[in-house]
């Protein structure tokens, strides 16, 4: 997780580096070689700034020096090591503001961490649902991740592949790998947040906790639904040697996988035992709804506390001045500002009234890219980073013909070009997306498969002409010689999100003669579709660009169509 940040001030943004493959009820990226011009909103001048009223002007008071991750927030959980049993706890002492420059990613020449201010980002929908389990994703990640802590997290200077302790200050793992002691800070009080009961309110973080926590993101009661049977399913138990009230906590698995740490830094957000009970008895899933009463019902341990939501307008977090690292957080608060226009956005940031635009869908159009490489090299700064933006489909519906056959899929996985969805994602000389995710071998994906091995497969090999040919042929067997459907794409409308949409119906119109429509909505509308899988097409979120084999691959396998 990036953000800015220089006195003059400097903006930075997150872009996407990244495509991953993304598959639910199905899915898997697509790629053109005439890519259609929709696809692409008009880039912004650094004239064109969105209506005073929004947002005021920003403040360049939070980091001095060259552009810095704050420490501020807990960075999206990314990379997942292996899990071994070790011979000792590994421990990590309690960070302080101080304790900051002492961490291992953090790089002199960054100077001193500084006091102050308030970071403003652009969003291109509302985030009040703060009752998220998993503080993932490139929206809602940065704002609960700021309200709640993980059990663990990573090092926020360096990101993925270097876990520390967040609640727990030293964890250790059985010889079989299968039990899971976890040393918990002592004397970390939950928010004093005024709309919770008075009893509830301030308690301290201890073992019964964690035991409610896990227990609710692996069950929790309908309507709500989590991906925890997916992320840490095989978990068997939590128990308390030292009593519920003590600050000693054993998981238990039932066998050992390699995402299990990684999936303790980001996908199991501590809450309050009491808590949840009252929010389920008296607020259930009120969490989700975008109103101002139900964005203040939150309460956990971490930096930031919700302070206020306008609909449509901002959601404000200030600072938790009962936070248990001494000194921190950083940054007096967090204005997050929804402008669902992707140009707005844009002129928004060059123009200084929002510090960070966004990562992974929420990030920059490529010839927005362009223009900031051009127009604005001294207030806006690019990072190109791996990032956990899933990129999306499509993802076909299995349970709905035709995608309930598997030759239509293995044909649409044929034909399409990844090659061409490169091209179509870059901006310049600057690539936006990877061939196949996390499909490749970088260093966090150890289990990846070379390009050049890659290349020979078919699907993704090129030339392309043998793939569509196999891929007609399929088609011709199922709906007869020369006969084609139609279909219709569903998405948000966030320009990132329809690119998938308006490019993987440009390529399968092309090359196998398919007719799509798309049907672009609010992400609140969208969800009633996806959830109930309602859809032919669905251009979204499904699995990550980072992780590991245990919790992607194995699902695509079973529910994807892309896999043949």
């Amino acid at each position: 997780m990036s953000y800015l940040l220089k006195v003059r001030p400097i903006l930075a943004i997150l872009v996407v580096a990244m495509l991953g493959v993304g598959l639910a009820c199905a899915g898997e990226e697509a790629t053109p070689t005439s890519p259609p011009t929709a696809t692409l909103a008009p880039a912004a001048t650094a004239t064109t700034a969105p209506t005073a009223t929004l947002v005021p002007t920003a403040t360049a008071t939070l980091v001095p020096g060259d552009p810095t991750p704050t420490a501020t927030l807990v960075p999206t959980a990314t990379a997942v090591p292996t899990v071994t049993a070790t011979a000792a706890p590994t421990a990590t002492p309690r960070q302080s503001a101080s304790g900051l420059t002492q961490l291992p990613g953090y790089k002199p020449e960054w100077g001193q961490p500084q006091r102050g201010g308030i970071l403003k980002l652009g969003l291109p929908s509302p985030v009040a649902n703060l009752f998220r389990p998993s503080c993932v994703g490139a929206i809602g990640g940065t704002i609960c991740s700021s309200v709640y802590n993980q059990l663990l997290r990573y090092d926020p200077w360096v990101g993925m592949g270097s876990i520390i302790g967040d609640l727990a200050k030293s964890w250790e793992f059985s010889s079989d790998g299968l039990t899971l002691t976890l040393k918990l800070e002592e004397g970390v009080r939950f928010q004093d947040n005024p709309v919770v009961p008075v009893d509830i309110r301030g308690d301290e973080f201890v073992c019964e906790d964690v035991q409610a926590s896990i227990d609710y993101y692996l069950r929790p009661p309908e309507p709500k639904r989590t991906p925890g049977t997916r992320e840490l399913g095989h978990i068997t138990g939590v128990s308390c040697p030292d009593g519920a009230r003590g600050h000693t906590a054993v998981i238990t698995f039932n066998q050992v996988l390699a995402k299990t740490l990684g999936s303790l830094t980001k996908d199991v957000s501590m809450l309050d035992k009491e808590w949840i009970k009252w929010y389920v008895a008296n607020h259930p899933d009120e969490l989700a709804l975008f109103t101002n009463d139900a964005y203040r019902l939150a309460m956990g341990t971490g930096p930031m506390v919700p302070l206020e939501f306008q609909t449509d307008i901002v959601g404000k977090l200030r600072r938790n001045p009962g936070y248990f690292r001494e000194g921190l957080p950083l940054l007096d608060g967090m204005d997050n500002y929804i402008m669902k226009d992707s140009t707005t956005k844009f002129a928004a940031l060059a123009t200084g009234q929002i510090h960070h635009l966004g990562a992974g869908s929420t990030s920059l159009l490529p010839g927005q890219v362009e223009q900031a490489e051009r127009d604005f090299k001294d207030r806006i700064v690019l990072y190109s980073n791996l990032h956990t933006f899933p990129s999306g489909g499509p993802e076909l519906n299995m349970n709905r013909a035709p995608y309930n056959d598997r030759r239509v899929r293995q044909a649409l996985n044929l034909a399409i070009s990844r090659d061409d969805w490169l091209v179509f994602k870059t901006a310049g000389t600057r690539p936006l997306a990877k061939l196949v995710g996390s499909m490749e071998p970088y260093p966090e994906f150890y289990w990846g498969t070379p390009e050049e091995v890659l290349r020979t497969w078919p699907g993704i090999r090129q030339p392309k002409d043998q793939d569509i040919a196999e891929a007609n042929r399929l088609l011709d067997e199922v709906f007869g010689k020369g006969k084609r459907f139609n279909t219709t794409c569903i998405t948000r409308n966030s320009q990132n999100y329809i690119d998938f949409c308006l490019f993987f119906g440009d390529q399968v119109k092309q090359k196998l003669g398919i007719g799509m429509t798309m049907q672009p909505m609010e992400i609140v509308v969208l969800s009633t579709f996806t959830e109930v899988c309602n859809y032919d097409v669905y251009a979204g979120v499904l699995t990550a660009t980072t992780g590991d084999p245990d919790a992607r691959l194995y699902p695509l396998a079973v529910s994807a169509p892309w896999r043949g």
